[in-house]
């Protein structure tokens, strides 16, 4: 007998079993017997279709249990065939994961020792960092020391130039006192000897000026061999360095060396042709407040004087000499300063009357710079024309002027040394004699002041200093 479907109670929803009783109404729909009596209890209709019926009939039916419908086992089929294919989708994909995660593993792995050799790296660039700014420093040290040391240079360079001049004086002064002396009957080896015993305590003075200066240039020399070698142990740190350094203040000190290589030096400043544009003469300063470097003097004597200024408004300073050697003193010095702009100079001028009443600068004066042409004919006048009557020679707003006598005379604008020498009348005869007539009184009046105590000519030489401040405009260095 051929397998009947399996069929289900539609009552209790379950499957027909051999084992179970089955039945059917008369409409034809088929129950378990259990199922359907429990439904008449409540409802004589049929559970499916809703018709009366009268009896009910038991059915003999066969079931094969393990048969399956066909379209379950289609349907079965193809979920295991989406299964299989998303199994194999899911297989594939965990294999590409897998890959995935070796390759990532590996990456971590060269990563880590990349990590461990930038470390070394980096360790050895904090190590030459320290180095680095080890030497910068020593370099800064330096630096400071060399420009320290220049202008100590300087500064005795003009006081060997100076004594040069003052020694070449004397020595014209002696072989004019000879030559003057040589047709009178008046001795004058006395003289001769005070000044012959002046020049030799000159030439010693002169002598232990040039050792300490070639003592000072042998230091100098040193130290710039130093600095050559440090600046070149720097420029193979920057030259090996791949990247610049992340920190901020070796960036900044970088910046630093490299403005000061390519700023002007003070000497390169001052030499411009504005110079006398710019520029104000401090004389009188008292040598007890020189310090270096001089700029910050300025920046305080200004501030006395209510004028403020920053070594940013300051283009350079020098100590300047004086042209009449035989009223230097050694307490006061002359100082030139130029300024950036001409209206810091104006405005530095337009107050230096404040410093008369202060208590340590009371006698400096300030005046506006005159330039070296100026400077020359000023010195050149005043030389060749005070013999001759003119004794007022002065420099106003840049232009010498010369008058006879006193105040009110008319005065003689000087523009060149040759209307100098056309205003000396030539020698004659009679000038001589009187030139000589009067050589034993001025001779005489030599000796008795050079008598004099150490205190009287300690005074004297101040006032000369005074009287005679006002004769000179230096050169400058």
């Amino acid at each position: 007998m051929p397998a009947t479907p399996v069929t289900t109670c539609t009552i209790c929803a379950e499957n027909f079993k051999a084992t179970d009783t089955i039945c059917n109404t008369s409409c034809g729909h088929v129950f378990h017997q259990d199922c359907l009596q429990n439904w008449r209890g409540r409802s004589s209709e049929c559970p499916i279709c809703r018709v009366q019926y009268a009896n009910m009939q038991k059915l003999y039916l066969n079931f094969d249990e393990e048969a399956v419908d066909e379209s379950v086992v289609n349907d079965l089929k193809a979920k295991l065939e989406s299964c299989e294919t998303k199994m194999e989708k899911i297989y594939d994909e965990s294999n590409q994961k897998d890959l995935d995660f070796l390759q990532i593993q590996e990456q971590c792995t060269i990563a880590q020792e990349e990590i461990r050799r930038l470390n070394g790296e980096l360790s050895k660039l904090k190590d030459s960092e320290t180095n680095f700014l080890a030497l910068q420093k020593q370099y800064t040290e330096a630096h400071e020391s060399i420009k320290d040391l220049e202008e100590k240079n300087e500064y005795f360079s003009l006081q060997i130039e100076g004594k040069n001049r003052e020694i070449r004086l004397r020595m014209l002064e002696i072989s004019a006192l000879k030559c003057t002396a040589t047709g009178m009957e008046t001795p004058v080896d006395g003289s001769d000897s005070i000044l012959k015993q002046k020049l030799i305590i000159m030439e010693q003075k002169l002598g232990h000026v040039t050792a300490e200066l070639q003592k000072e240039i042998s230091i100098s020399v040193q130290l710039s061999i130093d600095k050559m070698k440090l600046q070149s142990l720097v420029d193979q740190y920057g030259a090996t360095k791949m990247e610049p350094t992340p920190l901020p203040n070796n960036i900044q000190k970088s910046n630093q060396v490299e403005q000061e290589k390519t700023m002007p030096t003070e000497k390169e400043t001052i030499a411009k042709d504005i110079t006398h544009v710019t520029s104000v003469v401090i004389k009188r300063f008292p040598s007890r407040h020189i310090r270096y470097p001089l700029v910050n003097i300025i920046i305080a004597f200004a501030a006395t004087i209510d004028v403020e200024i920053s070594a940013h408004d300051i283009h350079g300073v020098r100590l300047l000499e004086k042209q009449n050697i035989k009223f230097r003193s050694a307490n006061i010095v002359s100082l030139l300063v130029q300024f950036k702009s001409s209206r810091l100079k104006t405005n530095f001028l337009n107050n230096r009357c404040k410093v008369k009443n202060h208590p340590e600068y009371g006698l400096v004066i300030i005046h506006e710079y005159m330039d070296d042409y100026t400077n020359t004919l000023f010195h050149y006048a005043k030389t060749k024309l005070k013999y001759y009557g003119f004794c007022n020679v002065v420099c106003e707003n840049g232009q010498v002027m010369v008058s006879k006598g006193k105040k009110g005379n008319k005065r003689i604008h000087i523009k060149n040394t040759a209307q100098v020498d056309d205003m000396i009348p030539k020698y004659t005869e009679c000038d001589k004699e009187n030139v000589n007539e009067n050589f034993p009184e001025r001779l005489r009046a030599a000796n008795s002041k050079s008598n004099l105590s150490a205190e009287k000519e300690e005074t004297s030489k101040g006032e000369s200093d005074l009287k005679y401040d006002e004769d000179f405009y230096a050169y400058y260095y």
